[in-house]
């Protein structure tokens, strides 16, 4: 499925509350949060991942292995480039990481193959975003020197 289909179905699966195949982690916090399209619910996002590492203390490795916390941590990047681009009033274009360095050969100098830019996205007019690198910084990194809300702002 291209990339940009399957964020608009992550999306939709989530809004609809329909169950994702390999699961989704965090469900009732993430209903909690209120994801209601608004610039303010990216603070509620940094405010979640916070929480999150806070009582969990997640070890990137081992969060990783688990599909369901895949499918959270990719449901968060495609919500804030979402989310980024309709406050900015543009469009926005997802890529997977051999996409982005088939559109954007130079950026394999300065943006390395991991899971963070397994997803990236072209905020129309605005630029070349990596929502998971924010997401991740602030889900794993003690203190959390990103914020989501923060990153996403300079693009809209």
């Amino acid at each position: 499925m291209p990339i940009n289909e399957l964020a608009a179905k992550y999306l939709e699966t989530f809004e609809q509350n329909e169950e994702f195949p390999d699961g989704l982690s965090f469900r009732d916090e993430l209903t909690h949060a209120n994801l209601d399209h608004s610039r303010e619910s990216l603070a509620r996002i940094d405010q979640l991942l916070d929480r999150i590492r806070t009582r969990l203390s997640p070890d990137p490795e081992e969060f990783l292995r688990d599909y369901a916390n895949q499918t959270f941590l990719y449901l968060l990047a495609f919500y804030v480039g979402t989310v980024t681009a309709r406050q900015s009033g543009n469009g926005v274009d997802w890529y997977s990481y051999g996409e982005m360095l088939a559109v954007m050969p130079d950026n394999k100098a300065f943006v390395p193959q991991s899971f963070a830019s397994s997803v990236t996205c072209i905020i129309q007019k605005k630029g070349f975003f990596i929502p998971l690198a924010s997401i991740q910084e602030r889900l794993f990194e003690e203190p959390p020197t990103k914020s989501v809300a923060f990153s996403a702002s300079g693009f809209m």
